[in-house]
């Protein structure tokens, strides 16, 4: 009988002559137990016994085999529970990540896109139904947010939840990625992220990108493992992954071109590797796995498409208004074209009108740990042959494609920034885990360590400063772009305040019963749509006016309108028509710091110097900020009311 070899991964039988699997195509590891050496047949036909072992070294051998397997992982005992000193730290770095994402979540006031996402969350969670906006992206945001309002109530607090939930998620995650990492690694790589400036903040807001950047870590941890291991369940944690992105932001087209593109690359490379056995047999994992794919494995990819289906079909880019949750079956197919005509429409656009160095200078400004740790990394996996590792390359290919792309692409944004920041956290954090695991002790390991620990400081300062300070929405923070005003806070109160105080005024029992607060009637101008529709969201008789006050609104309680800059007569039409009968204060909506590059390039050298230094460190700006401010009309005779 022909000696076989079993396949760790499948457990299937193979001829000894194997050096892959005939059933999963896995590489075989010919193991000293499952061969029998020609040596031992001879000595078994001589009846020569084996030596005789001890109990004393195999007792020795057992325990040093159960201190292995209490390297990576909490066993559990007859006494319980024995939790390493690993766990210990990767329960520090989650409950960091925890503090700097759910503390004092709802003090900063809603940006103008926050607002939109959380009223119409409010809106569906209301039963008036979701239906897809290419502008407002896709619809898991809104579903997401639903379900927080059903289990938490509607508050600023609330509507922040599900990032925040997320944001903790990405640093999770990464336990699970200790096989690529290394136990160090992923361990580094949490850290950064967890104290990440940009992570903390985009935790803290209610956009699409936190959740592009939790799904993109489980589709490229369930790809990374499925190659490695051929289960099934990997694939469709993949699936999931990506059918999460896609109905969550158009740039999943980003991320599925460059993840396409290099995988594509990485199969050609391989099989041109095919007639170098030795090579291809180190380097040709991803080749056997497709052609593995493309024969027995074909029904995990059918499986995986089919979990892929469900989730789109179960959110639904519908076009009918009420519609969602499987009840439209062309909004799939509507989706992604409306999506893309769209987008690539406002490519030409440019919106924000930033430069296309943008990132450039926005992710070192917030993020030099991950860059100055990534660039060392690049460097140094790409000139040492050992280090060209799979893993490695993609992450490297991977941060550089995302560089590239969300620089030429027309909307360069602050937040668009987690794309290509996500495989930089990677590079650093891996790389500075070999530093100081593998690399000798000396100048280098030092410096490293102290360049790290030096950084780290800096990252958690940046974070904490551009989420707390001045409530989270200091206009100088560049991170924080066009932020509305604590003036809306205020605002807000003080209508809430006003209508109550109406209230309080009815006397008579059954006028004070029937008058409802929300009943107020307010004008609002289109200028101050957002984010009063949100903290106005209770008030059942607001008129939203287009860009002017119509004559008919005037005797209403309360008049909000804007203050257009760039349209002086605007401004004087609608205080010429309510002068006379109302009392005005004015606010500011939205402030902003745009940088003045004449005054900057102007300045002597030394001055230069200062400018950037005081920048840098203490958020200083060298020109005023701008604002965009709107004026509060109150019915002279109610003015006393609002006054209180």
């Amino acid at each position: 009988m022909p000696d076989v070899i079993k396949c760790s991964k499948c457990g299937a039988d193979n001829p000894a002559t194997n050096k892959f699997c005939d059933t999963c195509g896995s590489k075989l590891e010919i193991k000293q137990q499952q061969v029998k050496k020609p040596q031992e047949k001879v000595a078994e036909k001589k009846k020569i016994e084996p030596p005789k072992i001890t109990e004393k070294p195999e007792k020795k051998v057992i325990s040093v085999a159960i201190k292995e397997e209490q390297d990576i992982e909490s066993q559990v005992t007859q006494q319980g529970i024995i939790i390493n000193w690993e766990i210990i730290a990767w329960a520090a770095i989650v409950i960091t990540a925890i503090l700097l994402r759910f503390l004092d979540l709802g003090a900063k006031p809603l940006h103008h896109d926050e607002s939109m996402h959380a009223f119409y969350s409010w809106k569906l969670f209301k039963g008036d139904g979701y239906s897809y906006n290419p502008m407002m992206h896709g619809p898991f945001l809104f579903h997401a947010n639903a379900l927080i309002y059903f289990l938490f109530g509607t508050s600023d607090y609330t509507c922040r939840i599900m990032p925040a939930i997320y944001g903790v998620l990405c640093v999770i995650i990464l336990w699970w990625y200790k096989p690529y990492l290394g136990k160090w690694g992923a361990f580094f790589v949490a850290l950064i992220i967890a104290i990440s400036p940009g992570f903390v903040y985009q935790s803290r807001y209610i956009r699409n990108d936190i959740y592009i950047a939790g799904d993109s870590l489980l589709l490229f941890l369930g790809l990374l493992r499925y190659f490695d291991t051929r289960k099934p369940l990997w694939l469709f944690l993949a699936a999931i992954g990506l059918a999460l992105s896609w109905a969550t932001k158009e740039v999943t087209y980003i991320t599925v071109f460059i993840f396409f593109t290099f995988l594509f690359g990485r199969w050609v490379w391989e099989y041109s590797l095919r007639h170098i056995p030795e090579k291809f047999e180190q380097e040709g994992n991803l080749y056997r796995t497709i052609q593995w794919w493309l024969g027995k494995g074909k029904m995990d990819f059918i499986y995986a498409f089919f979990v892929f289906f469900f989730i789109h079909a179960f959110f639904y880019f519908n076009k009918e208004p009420g519609l969602s949750f499987f009840a439209n079956l062309k909004g799939i197919w509507a989706g992604y074209v409306d999506a893309i005509t769209y987008w690539l429409g406002q490519h030409g656009v440019e919106r924000g009108s930033q430069p296309m160095y943008f990132y450039a200078l926005l992710i070192p400004y917030y993020e030099l740990l991950s860059v100055v740790f990534m660039l060392i990394a690049t460097f140094y996996y790409l000139f040492n042959a050992e280090k060209r590792t799979f893993f490695n390359l993609f992450c490297i290919y991977w941060w550089f494609m995302a560089m590239l792309t969300y620089s030429w692409a027309g909307e360069r944004m602050p937040w668009l920034m987690l794309h290509p920041l996500l495989p930089m956290t990677f590079l650093a954090g891996k790389f500075f885990a070999e530093l100081i695991e593998k690399i000798n002790w000396g100048w280098k390991r030092t410096t490293g360590i102290v360049t790290f620990i030096l950084l780290a400081m800096l990252s958690f300062h940046g974070a904490v400063y551009v989420s707390f300070y001045g409530y989270g929405a200091d206009p100088k923070e560049s991170l924080v772009y066009v932020q509305s005003s604590p003036d809306v806070l205020i605002v807000s109160d003080k209508i809430h305040k006003f209508a109550r105080a109406l209230k309080s005024q009815k006397w008579d029992s059954e006028s004070f019963r029937k008058f409802n607060i929300y009943d107020l009637d307010i004008v609002c101008e289109d200028y101050c749509t957002w984010p009063f529709a949100w903290y106005l969201r209770e008030f059942n008789k607001i008129a939203y006016q287009p860009k002017n006050i119509p004559e008919y609104e005037k005797g209403k309680p309360l008049i909000l309108s804007g203050i257009e800059e760039a349209n002086r007569g605007h401004d004087q039409r609608v205080f010429d028509l309510l002068k006379d009968d109302y009392y005005y204060e004015r606010y500011k909506l939205r402030e902003w710091w745009a940088p003045d590059e004449g005054k900057f390039w102007s300045a002597p050298l030394g001055e230069k110097i200062n400018m950037l230094w005081r920048r840098f460190m203490y958020r200083d700006v060298w020109n005023d900020l701008g604002s965009y401010d709107f004026v509060v009309y109150v019915r002279k005779d109610l003015k006393e009311f609002w006054q209180q």
